[in-house]
């Protein structure tokens, strides 16, 4: 639950940092600001939700700015590590104070899992689930497919039947309440892409066999 209300300052900052991060997203692709503002959206929902004393201020900063890291880059493996000394250098640029700043990179830095650094405050589990939610679904399996280099059984192995990990990922009994849908679109979808991909294989071998004779 949330333990307080934005104060008016907090609020205007949360305006100038949506406005940076909007601007910077604008061109990426599949970490858009779309999905910057539909993690931060889950996030709140989740922090209203939770038991657990949640500071609004904090995760709601760590949502917006969780993927400043994938900005221009080709491979996003340390965006989690580079986006907190991003975010940390413009939020010491507008003056919040050293507290505040270390509380949202650590969010920033342990939201994905390829940091190897786990989660540990409530805050920082909530931008991690509400950034797993939305790679779940339709939606997320696009997302996750959007820029990728292979062939389709490299991208399918590799990406696509990840997705099944974040659900059993997620931190909260509410983050799965929200993802169950999403997690059973996406476990039939990949059930239904790996029959495809068995189909495939099979007419390849076919084709084969014949180049054999």
């Amino acid at each position: 639950m949330m333990v307080r209300k934005l104060r008016k300052e907090e609020k205007e900052l949360i305006k100038k940092m949506l406005g940076f991060v909007k601007k910077v997203h604008a061109h990426s692709e599949g970490h858009s600001y779309s999905h910057v503002s539909q993690v931060t959206e889950v996030a709140i929902e989740i922090a209203k939700r939770v038991p657990e004393e949640v500071d609004p201020f904090t995760v709601i900063c760590g949502a917006i700015f969780h993927d400043i890291g994938r900005v221009n880059r080709e491979f996003g493996t340390l965006h989690g590590l580079e986006g907190a000394a991003i975010a940390e250098e413009y939020l010491e640029a507008v003056g919040l104070e050293r507290e505040d700043i270390e509380k949202i990179t650590r969010i920033i830095a342990r939201h994905t899992p390829t940091s190897m650094l786990k989660p540990r405050t409530v805050e920082e589990k909530i931008v991690f689930d509400a950034d797993a939610l939305d790679r779940l679904g339709w939606i997320g399996v696009l997302r996750g497919l959007l820029g990728k280099r292979g062939s389709i059984e490299e991208i399918f192995y590799s990406v696509i039947k990840k997705r099944r990990e974040d659900y059993d990922r997620l931190h909260f009994d509410v983050s799965r309440e929200i993802g169950k849908k999403d997690h059973e679109d996406l476990v039939y979808l990949i059930q239904e892409l790996e029959k495809a991909l068995e189909r495939r294989i099979e007419e390849v071998e076919k084709i084969e066999f014949l180049d054999e004779e």
